[in-house]
């Protein structure tokens, strides 16, 4: 179940992708080719130990990778930090989308929203004014299967604020819903739209009468013990300085900045260590509990988690509910720009987490290690545990 944020490195040598897929793809092949092909088997640690050095000795943009975490059974079975610490917290960027997903969870199972069936009209009554009838009846489960017709919008950003038709708006969440209206229903398909995942942070804040990001602390980062405090969540204006914002975001800890109403940015730059991630995998791979809590309902995990639709250009990659399911490798999973993973392995009962920094200078723009490259190689590092015996 492994889904992809895949806007892949745009700009860069396509020769370059086509190498890193084809290593990565014959190491897959190996990792999976039969016991009775090696003489000895390595231990897991030192066989991943073996594969990331094999993948930094041959691709580019290792040197913007921070973290390598592979867990299995709930205990750390990998463990490699570079130039960073396990206290330090990174952008990671598309993978809050997961973090949003789950958000609209809780808030379901907790009675504030009626289920994946209630309609913007009725969990947006604020912008009943922005809203005509055919968006007012768009369900909560097409927003969340980005099946809505929402705008696309790639990760080819920062928070510097690109694209400007969005981060210049007074509202952000109006000027979402107004375009989405211009544009009409579409046929239904898979359309990845970030606008749209916004529209879910906005869906929360109404519901719950709170920004995300506290919500999120309150329900969800508090329960896995993930430290957010104190919680920076400096809003987007038309008229503010984004290179001020960008210095305070990054000297920041716990991080998620908002838009000009408060309301989180669903889709990106929330702030996390790599050992939070490894928590909700975790979270998500124990069907919502942690620590004998139901953080999340197991109904909500498991259906997330699940293929609910098909995705258009991904291949066989399918999509839940704000996580990409690749049911060939057996995971799912989120991922965002820069090269940063969570994927998740339930038959091996392991999570695997690909941390990454992407600096304002680098020269590759937002891309440094590709994400789809990040999937691989934390697919590839899964694959080299035994499968689960339970």
């Amino acid at each position: 179940m492994a889904r992809r944020d895949h806007l892949d490195s745009r700009g860069r040598s396509g020769a370059r992708i086509a190498l890193m897929c084809a290593v990565i793809g014959a190491l897959l092949i190996s990792g999976c080719s039969s016991p009775l092909s090696l003489p000895e088997q390595p231990e897991p640690a030192e066989a991943i130990r073996e594969d990331v050095e094999t993948i930094f000795g041959t691709l580019y943009g290792e040197d913007a990778v921070r973290a390598v975490l592979v867990q299995q059974h709930g205990e750390l079975v990998y463990e490699q930090y570079q130039e960073s610490t396990a206290e330090d917290t990174w952008d990671v960027r598309g993978v809050t989308r997961a973090v949003t997903s789950t958000l609209i969870g809780i808030a379901i199972d907790r009675g504030l929203i009626s289920g994946v069936d209630a309609t913007l009209g009725q969990l947006l009554p604020d912008y009943a004014a922005v809203l005509t009838p055919e968006t007012a009846a768009i369900e909560l489960r097409a927003v969340l299967t980005h099946t809505a017709n929402f705008a696309p919008m790639s990760e080819e950003r920062d928070i510097r604020g690109t694209p400007a038709d969005l981060y210049a708006q007074p509202d952000w969440v109006a000027a979402i819903l107004a375009d989405r209206a211009a544009r009409g229903p579409g046929d239904g398909r898979f359309l990845f739209s970030d606008p749209g995942t916004h529209v879910l942070a906005a869906v929360v804040a109404e519901v719950t009468g709170m920004s995300p990001f506290r919500f999120a602390d309150e329900v969800l980062f508090d329960p896995l013990d993930i430290d957010t405090a104190p919680l920076w969540e400096e809003r987007f204006t038309p008229d503010g300085d984004p290179q001020v914002l960008l210095q305070e975001y990054q000297d920041a800890e716990g991080a998620w900045p908002a838009d000009p109403q408060g309301v989180n940015l669903g889709y990106t730059h929330l702030r996390l260590r790599a050992t939070d991630l490894l928590r909700i995998g975790q979270l998500m791979l124990d069907e919502g509990v942690w620590d004998d809590e139901q953080v999340v309902s197991a109904t909500w995990a498991v259906q997330a988690t699940s293929p609910v639709v098909a995705t258009v250009g991904y291949g066989t990659i399918a999509y839940g509910y704000h996580w990409w399911v690749d049911p060939q490798r057996g995971v799912f999973y989120a991922q965002g720009e820069g090269g940063t993973a969570l994927v998740v392995d339930p038959v091996r009962d392991a999570v695997a987490v690909i941390a990454s920094e992407v600096t304002i200078d680098d020269p590759r723009g937002n891309h440094g290690f590709a994400s789809a490259t990040a999937v691989g190689l934390a697919a590839l590092l899964l694959a080299d545990l035994s499968e689960d015996s339970r």
